[in-house]
């Protein structure tokens, strides 16, 4: 499958100098703080997502994005509940159900 990469992101952000193994941006998603705005963890959070989806990668990954950037309440604060929100309102953005 292909890679969601920062030239397909839509929306602007700012971009952090993380190191290869930080937690923000490397591993299995957890507890870990997100950030919205940093395109790096946008596109951590996407890239988690794609081992899951059959379809278009470019097409996903800006849904995925629309949705983090339009929708995701404030209230959700770590990578663990990003993904779940995602996938607990993926119908309600597509009419499809995303397990």
């Amino acid at each position: 499958m292909d890679t969601f990469r920062k030239e397909d992101l839509v929306y602007e952000y700012a971009w952090s100098p993380y190191e290869k193994d930080d937690p923000r941006v490397s591993g299995v998603p957890d507890v870990t703080p997100f950030n919205r705005k940093d395109g790096q963890e946008v596109l951590y959070i996407i890239s988690s997502l794609t081992d899951h989806v059959a379809w278009s990668v470019e097409g996903f990954g800006n849904r995925v994005e629309k949705m983090i950037h339009d929708r995701l309440p404030d209230e959700i604060k770590n990578q663990e509940d990003v993904i779940r929100w995602i996938k607990e309102n993926w119908k309600n953005s597509s009419g499809e159900k995303l397990k």
